[in-house]
């Protein structure tokens, strides 16, 4: 069996289903299978999101791996409480753990990405996994070589029911009907103790320059901004004219908003999965997705080589 483990926010979730699913396709279902566990211990942005958010679209499907299904391919027992006492039981854990890693002899291979090891020796990897072993696999599997021949399917398969209010729906007609370009500013947990030192809160330079590029490429664009700190973006982007501040969807309908940018016609991105999501989303034809050449404090963005992407 084949078990891959989600975690973290919406567009990391997007992407370790991207490699489920591909693994799916490659072996089959009954063969491949998800570790959702890790959403009963932590609360990370809106928790695990897809089914909710894709499971009515005839398209996306997904089925979780059992407790024992879990322990068998990772050697560990699944932790499924929360704050302090989940602290505790896991400490607890270590015991059960290390009797498992002492006199069990089954045999399990792990595949652990955490972003700063060679990539390609990962992809490798995946590549030879053998059907008649069971597997545990952990990361994120953002890198391109994972999506890049199945972008079509993809968007199928993240494909949003029709917003029913009345605010996003305005903000759809006001995108469709102009040359709509997306902002996406991210700060929020970026400037919190727990991620400052590892991921880049973009600055103003990054999006100056972008929006300079959009404008000498379409004829009066019109910048739909979206941010989890609306307050610094109202003074950041005082000097842009055109532009329209996209609020309203935060929390469980936060989701509405990678809708929204991933419906104009084209984006310039922050260095997060929630809007490289929105802009792999974007199904047109001649659209133009400006990103950041640095992702983290220490590590630059992949170079892409999709149409129409530019690195700044």
């Amino acid at each position: 069996m084949i078990i891959l483990r989600f975690t973290s926010g919406l567009g990391n979730q997007m992407f370790q289903y991207n490699l489920y699913s591909t693994l799916r396709e490659r072996f089959g279902k009954n063969r491949v299978k998800a570790d959702l566990t890790w959403f009963d211990r932590f609360s990370e942005h809106q928790g695990y999101e897809l089914e909710r958010i894709f499971g009515g679209n005839g398209v996306f499907e997904i089925e979780a791996a059992t407790d024992r299904e879990i322990t068998r391919c990772s050697g560990r027992i699944p932790n499924h409480v929360k704050g302090k006492a989940g602290e505790a039981w896991q400490f607890i854990l270590r015991i059960p753990h290390r009797l498992i890693c002492a006199f069990d002899s089954h045999e399990r291979i792990r595949i652990e990405q955490t972003g700063f090891e060679d990539n390609k020796e990962i992809f490798r990897q995946i590549e030879a996994i053998d059907s008649q072993k069971d597997y545990y696999i952990t990361g994120f599997f953002i890198e391109e070589i994972y999506y890049k021949e199945r972008l079509t399917w993809l968007q199928d398969c993240f494909s949003f029911d029709e917003p029913s209010d009345d605010r996003n729906r305005e903000y759809l007609d006001q995108i469709d009907g102009c040359n709509s370009v997306s902002i996406h500013v991210r700060r929020g947990d970026y400037l919190s103790p727990e991620y400052a030192s590892s991921f880049l809160s973009l600055g103003d330079d990054y999006y100056r320059q972008a929006i300079s590029l959009m404008k000498e490429k379409y004829d009066n664009p019109r910048f739909f901004i979206f941010s989890d700190d609306k307050d610094y973006i109202e003074k950041a982007f005082e000097y842009l004219e055109d532009k329209v501040i996209v609020t309203g969807n935060d929390d469980q309908n936060s989701f509405r908003d990678m809708q929204l940018m991933s419906r104009c016609r084209s984006n310039i991105i922050a260095n997060s999965t929630f809007s490289v999501w929105a802009a792999l989303l974007n199904s047109n034809k001649d659209k133009t997705v400006i990103y950041p050449s640095a992702y983290m404090n220490e590590k630059d963005t992949q170079q892409m080589t999709l149409p129409g992407w530019v690195r700044i």
